[in-house]
């Protein structure tokens, strides 16, 4: 682990981002002094140069965020911002220091609506962000290896293909290396014809993640 970050307790992968490029004057020095509405440390989503990559959303206010990752945009990038209550918003890379990097809307918004839509009136609580990860891989449910394939992923968990039918509640560890992490247990949450959820007992590392979705094989 990269020293000084800190592990993480629908949408897919943008291959192409034409409208991330624009003619505005940069300043490499610039760096927002707006104060900041709210520490948030939750999961974000970041899309550049065609890769989509999680990131750790350290504060929030109307015009930019604080962002935490192994290896941040360089000043002056152009990327798509998305969490947990925030829909995808275009951005600017207005500064960077080792592993984090500042933000800055195109757009504001208001974190109120924001911290609001995590969890609606109903209780039913917004996804983290998803990330399309297509990879053959065994599933194990007691003594059964399942050949499966992994269709996307969060730190939470997984949307699996399967080749036989399963049930919500079932255990299982997916074979799957994440940092130092060999095999991730989990359970089956929801079924739907030949694909299933499967949530992770614990959720990953958004470290662990961005490397596995970074690693050269994936790019």
């Amino acid at each position: 682990m990269p020293h000084g970050l800190e592990p993480a307790s629908p949408t897919p992968i943008l291959t192409m981002l034409p409208e991330l490029t624009d003619d505005l004057p940069f300043n490499p020095m610039e760096r927002r002094q707006d104060w900041r509405a709210a520490t948030v440390f939750t999961i974000g989503k970041i899309s550049f140069a065609g890769r989509s990559l999680p990131c750790m959303v350290r504060d929030l206010s109307d015009g930019g965020m604080r962002i935490q990752m192994p290896f941040p945009p360089a000043p002056g990038t152009r990327v798509l911002i998305e969490m947990r209550g925030l829909d995808p918003r275009l951005a600017r890379i207005c500064w960077m220091s080792g592993h984090e990097a500042g933000l800055m809307f195109d757009l504001r918004c208001n974190p109120a609506d924001i911290f609001a839509a995590r969890s609606n009136k109903q209780g039913r609580v917004a996804r983290q962000p998803r990330f399309a990860f297509r990879r053959q891989a065994v599933l194990l449910m007691g003594d059964m290896p399942i050949p499966t394939q992994i269709e996307n992923i969060s730190v939470g968990g997984a949307r699996l293909t399967l080749p036989v039918p399963t049930e919500r509640g079932k255990p299982g560890i997916l074979d799957l290396t994440l940092g130092d992490r060999q095999g991730v247990a989990g359970e089956i949450c929801w079924v739907r014809e030949d694909s299933c959820g499967f949530r992770f007992v614990q959720p990953v590392s958004s470290i662990a993640l961005a490397g596995m979705l970074d690693a050269p094989d994936l790019v």
